[in-house]
Parts: C-alpha cells; structure tokens; sequence
C-alpha cells in the first residue's frame, strides 16, 4: 500500500517510531546516556579509594548505575532526601522491586554536590558512608546522579 506522497505504510510506521523513541530520549535524557561521564568519574573516585588502601576494586556495573539513577531521580521528583522512598520503600526492597539481585546491599545518597569528586570527598568524610564504600562485602557499584541529587548502590 503507497500512501500519499509515495510513502509507503511502512515508511510511516519507521518514521512515527522514530519520532516516538527521540521524543522519550529527549523527555529521559539518562535512558540514552547510559552510565554518564559524572557518575563514572563517582565510581572510578571510589575504587582509587579502595586501591588506595589496599582493598579490591569494584566493578562498575551500567545497569546498576541506571536503577542507582532512578532512584536519585525519585528523590529529586518528590522532593525528600531518605533511604526510604514514598514511591519504593526501602533501598533494599526497591532494588529488588528493580530486579538486582544481592547477597548483601548498601546504599550512599546525597544531595546538593555538583561533582563526583565533591560528593565522594563528603562520602568519605562521613564514617557510615566510608565504611559502606570501603566494606569487603560488596563486589559491584553503581552511581546514579540526577538534578543534585546521587545515589551509590553497592552490592556484593
């Protein structure tokens, strides 16, 4: 079938999808960024940190760092700076409700920093914070970050 134009159907079909897919990308810009340059620098912060000190370095995960981003997401749209979500409850029980899977999970969060080297000079400076980046139980990090507010999820 040629529609007017000589577009075909599909042609049309190709081209509504494709506005479709640009219009969400542009509305979420994180979904088509991947892990971004600011959150990789917060991970790579860290494991100079570990390495500093002796301790393994952790692997930074994409798919982590895009759920840690959600939930910095979620802070900064209702509004609340907490573990616990209005929207998910708990770092743990929203993990899950995400589909990460853990033997043992931790979780930073902070609100207001810029820059990764900020944020994770604050994380270090703080003991709960630190002992959660430098804990031996955890294998994999990811750091999302969104309109001030961050998110680090560690799980091992």
């Amino acid at each position: 079938m040629v529609a007017q134009g000589g577009f075909t159907m599909r042609k049309i079909t190709s081209i509504v999808l494709t506005l479709i897919l640009a219009a969400t990308l542009m509305t979420y810009p994180a979904l088509a960024a991947g892990i971004t340059a600011k959150e990789q620098a917060a991970c790579s912060l860290v494991n100079d940190q570990r390495a500093a000190l002796g301790l393994q370095t952790l692997t930074v995960s994409s798919t982590l760092s895009d759920k840690a981003r959600i939930k910095a997401q979620d802070m900064a749209e209702n509004r609340y700076f907490s573990h616990n979500s209005p929207t998910y409850g708990s770092p743990f029980t929203m993990m899950r409700q995400l589909g990460i899977t853990y033997r043992s999970a931790g979780e930073n969060i902070a609100m207001g920093y810029t820059t990764a080297a900020d944020v994770v000079e604050a994380w270090m400076a703080s003991p709960s914070h630190r002992d959660n980046l430098l804990s031996e139980r955890y294998t994999t990090v990811g750091v999302g970050y969104a309109e001030g507010y961050w998110a680090q999820w560690l799980i091992g």
